[in-house]
């Protein structure tokens, strides 16, 4: 299916489709070798989209965007494929998008960016010379066939355009807020950031439904209870204690069943409200994996 089938916009629900769509994030490798990862998305079912990391945690990996190209071209599956403006000035990021749209890439999620301090490189100097919001400006522009400079472009994308959301935000009203904005740049999907509380998804969900974005709930599957304790200790994300204290009286090989079978219970609770589910590697692509297997078997019962 293309990227402008899989889209709609409209309600954020899957009524129009009359399925739920499955996303799975895929992060390149760090160095050129590629087949160990497309490998593990092949052992994905179900999978209707891969959603290609951009150097996540400020830690360098292949460029996503030509890694998105290779996944279509290989698989024969749709990349949305984030793109940060921590690394690139509005020349660079103008030129990767038009590289990205004539290699075959029609979806981009437009991000900020985290801090380079927090990656491999520290001392490195990040540009954010605009924000994910910019960056949703610059692709409309592109799309409007008209470059920064006012300059017509010889050939115009026509990418839709995907943006982040955090469910872990303490206030809604003003996260809600701050997605509609998104919205309003051009946003037409949101990909959520891990949700471990299906009461808090629940809620969270009910209330940005009315954004007008198609809603895809973050679902990421942890290994073991350190793992878990690591998720926790991360700034704009939330692990209920209840989640903790399961998994901390389990047995080290009974955790990642546990983590699957929460994954299934918090997609469940919000199935009415999301288009679909994002499944996030983690540390635990194989994991990551497993659960797109189940959700997709999940998908057809339901």
């Amino acid at each position: 299916m293309s990227i402008s089938g899989l889209f709609a916009g409209g309600d954020g629900s899957a009524g129009r489709s009359g399925r739920h769509l499955l996303c799975l994030e895929v992060n390149p490798p760090r160095g050129t070798d590629v087949d160990a990862v497309l490998a593990r998305c092949q052992s994905a079912e179900g999978v209707d989209f891969f959603n290609v990391t951009d150097s996540a945690l400020a830690r360098m990996k292949l460029s996503g965007l030509a890694f998105g190209a290779i996944l279509k071209q290989r698989l024969g599956v749709e990349p949305v494929v984030n793109l940060s403006c921590r690394d690139r000035n509005v020349i660079a990021l103008q030129a990767d998008l038009l590289g990205a749209w004539a290699l075959g890439v029609r979806s981009v999620v437009a991000l900020t960016g985290d801090a380079v301090t927090v990656g491999d490189l520290p001392d490195a100097k990040g540009v954010f010379e605009v924000n994910s919001i910019g960056l949703l400006n610059l692709m409309g522009s592109l799309n409007r066939g008209i470059d920064l400079a006012g300059v017509e472009l010889k050939g115009n994308t026509g990418f839709i355009p995907g943006v982040v959301v955090n469910p872990n935000a303490r206030n809604h009203t003003a996260e809600i807020k701050r997605l509609m904005r998104k919205r309003d740049a051009g946003g037409q999907y949101a990909l959520s950031q891990p949700v471990f509380d299906s009461d808090q998804a629940q809620q969270f969900f009910r209330e940005a439904a009315g954004a007008g974005l198609d809603l895809f709930i973050g679902l990421l599957p942890f290994r073991t209870l350190k793992g878990l304790q690591a998720m926790a200790s991360i700034p704009g994300i939330r692990v209920p204690e209840r989640v903790l204290e399961r998994a901390s009286a389990l047995a080290a090989e009974d955790v990642p069943s546990y983590a699957l079978d929460l994954a299934v219970e918090i997609a469940d609770s919000v199935k009415e409200y999301v288009r679909g589910f994002h499944v996030i590697s983690g540390g635990s692509p194989k994991l990551a994996a497993e659960l797109c297997n189940r959700l997709s078997s999940w998908i057809k019962e339901s």
